[in-house]
């Protein structure tokens, strides 16, 4: 599986038993402020339903976004609400109740550093941020990237899948991922998605 640090961010104890039982090493954690002392980066399945309000909105968010992955989580998961959970800085979207195979899928996934969201919500978002932002007045990723690195980090802003940019460009998907390994530390980007907006900025 994988060694990065878990947490179950939730009250449901009955949830909680069955993450934990899909994912044994995880901790649960039934308040948010509990992670403020935590400074190793964790991966956090965090229950929405059991929010008042939601985590983007209380104070102390923006610190707790940059420093741990987060999968926001439902056990009725709808676009509208995936798509602000990505727009507010979630690293995934899934539904609460997937079967244990999937949720060690989306544990592994965002502990790699990517995102994990159907695709009709990843183009979705995509799409927004194209939308919402004008096209960058030079080139981002000019001087910064080798050619097959930006050819690559283009396409992936695109939210083309690593197996299909391997197919596009004649190479393999393992040499895919290393370019965007390299890619995201060059740029200075953690995801596609903030690929994406650095590609899309004014």
């Amino acid at each position: 599986m994988t060694s990065t640090p878990l947490i179950f961010l939730t009250a449901d104890t009955l949830l909680a038993k069955r993450w934990l039982a899909a994912l044994p090493h995880g901790n649960v954690l039934a308040d948010m402020q509990q992670l403020a002392g935590l400074n190793e980066t964790h991966t956090v399945l965090l229950d929405m339903d059991g929010l008042t309000s939601p985590v983007w909105q209380s104070e102390g968010w923006p610190q707790l976004r940059e420093r741990h992955r987060w999968v926001a989580c439902s056990g009725v998961p709808d676009e509208e609400t995936g798509l602000t959970a990505l727009q507010q800085g979630c690293v995934g979207y899934c539904h609460a109740f997937a079967d244990p195979g999937m949720l060690q899928q989306v544990v592994q996934v965002v502990s790699a550093g990517e995102l994990w969201v159907g695709r009709a919500l990843l183009s979705r978002l995509l799409s927004a941020v194209q939308q919402r932002v004008a096209p960058p007045a030079a080139d981002p990723l000019a001087g910064r990237l080798s050619e097959r690195e930006a050819q690559v980090a283009r396409l992936a802003a695109q939210g083309v899948s690593n197996k299909q940019i391997a197919r596009d460009l004649d190479i393999t998907e393992r040499t895919v991922k290393a370019h965007l390994t390299s890619s995201f530390a060059k740029l200075g980007v953690a995801d596609r998605l903030q690929l994406s907006l650095l590609l899309n900025r004014r």
